[in-house]
């Protein structure tokens, strides 16, 4: 998915995730027995959306995001809408009126359909026992006491429909126990409830279901259509990634998993092996694991005087690909390396001129893991 519709994506869910009033910021990590009800999320998202994010705690990284030394080269991401309106237009709505909601909002997340609408998102809110009630109360605050909504049954689940104050928007309403889900398109909870009731969900899908493993607190992961770079999907559509988001000071980076159908192992394999070297000045892709091997050895036995060198040094030996670009000179003819970057990267390539990128894929018990790392030059 393209990164620009992640952003412009982001002003229409802003909207939705504004009527809630939802205090994002102040979420909290509760143990499991702490949690209430352990519902699949997954179970509820509709196996035909093209990406979903998925975070414990938002309000770790809108916090955390503007205490870095790169903010301001990222800044069309740091004030988007949808941070905005997270750290700021909300939290006149959050208090002790709305019950307590930074105790009831366990998880977020965020399902992506038709991209050519800011509309088509679906936001799943995992709640704890006492959460399912508050959605009245909080949209009361924001469009007032008089608001009600209409309710329209679809196979057997009831969908309410609130009106969004004098907007022609609507907001449609599932509630489930230990959940909550909403959309401005009845239509797309309709999708959610018919991927419960027929077994359609992401959770059925045999590619990503791969993907369930425990994460750790204070986590945001985005699951996107898409080969860990789309050089390696060629052909084909059912290629899941995840990209797992890290902070520091000066480090950007991003670590996941790539998951394909079994048939395909092997031609992701041979398709990753005949990637071609590439070594010119500020840039350098190399392929095989004997070849990385013996470049990151003898990168780290020489003096390392530039950020470049030092990229190179840290990355691992047991990769089987990696690739270390000055991401100013990919920015400069961004069509020469647009197959080694997910599309959310490459479709936003300015906004990372400042930086170093390092990258590296290694196959792991059959499977392969990626990083990439973008490294603050200033």
């Amino acid at each position: 998915m393209k990164f620009r519709t992640i952003v412009k994506i982001g002003v229409g869910l802003s909207v939705l995730l504004f009527c809630l009033g939802v205090a994002f910021y102040s979420f909290v990590s509760l143990t499991d027995a702490e949690k209430g009800k352990d519902v699949d999320m997954f179970a509820l998202i509709p196996d035909d959306c093209y990406g979903v994010l998925d975070t414990d705690n938002i309000g770790y990284y809108t916090s955390e995001f503007p205490r870095t030394s790169y903010a301001i080269d990222l800044d069309t991401i740091h004030h988007s809408e949808l941070i905005k309106n997270i750290l700021t237009g909300i939290t006149q709505y959050t208090s002790v009126n709305t019950h307590g909601l930074s105790n009831q909002i366990q998880r977020l997340m965020i399902s992506f359909h038709n991209s050519n609408s800011t509309k088509d998102v679906v936001a799943y809110f995992k709640l704890s026992s006492s959460g399912s009630g508050f959605i009245g109360d909080i949209l009361k605050q924001r469009y007032g006491q008089n608001i009600s909504p209409k309710v329209e049954e679809y196979r057997g689940k009831k969908i309410e429909i609130y009106p969004l104050g004098k907007t022609a928007n609507f907001l449609s309403v599932l509630s489930g126990d230990g959940y909550l889900v909403i959309s401005y398109h009845k239509l797309l909870i309709e999708r959610v409830i018919d991927a419960i009731k027929d077994g359609t969900s992401l959770s059925d899908d045999v590619v990503f279901s791969n993907h369930k493993v425990k994460k750790s607190a204070n986590y945001l992961t985005f699951y996107g259509r898409t080969a860990s770079f789309p050089l390696l999907s060629g052909r084909q559509t059912h290629v899941w990634s995840e990209f797992e988001l890290h902070l520091n000071s000066d480090v950007l980076y991003l670590s996941g998993m790539m998951y394909e159908p079994d048939s395909c192992m092997q031609e992701v394999k041979s398709r990753l092996e005949e990637i071609p070297t590439l070594s010119e000045d500020s840039i350098l892709i190399i392929s095989g694991h004997e070849k990385v091997d013996s470049c990151i050895t003898n990168a780290m036995s020489m003096p390392r005087n530039k950020i470049f060198d030092e990229c190179l040094s840290n990355l691992s030996r047991d990769a089987s690909y990696i690739m270390v670009a000055d991401m100013d000179k990919v920015a400069q003819t961004p069509e020469l390396y647009a197959s080694y970057f997910p599309g959310f990267i490459r479709d936003n390539i300015d906004l990372f001129r400042s930086f170093i990128m390092s990258s590296q894929v290694t196959e792991v018990n059959g499977r392969f893991s990626h990083i990439y790392i973008f490294t603050y030059k200033y």
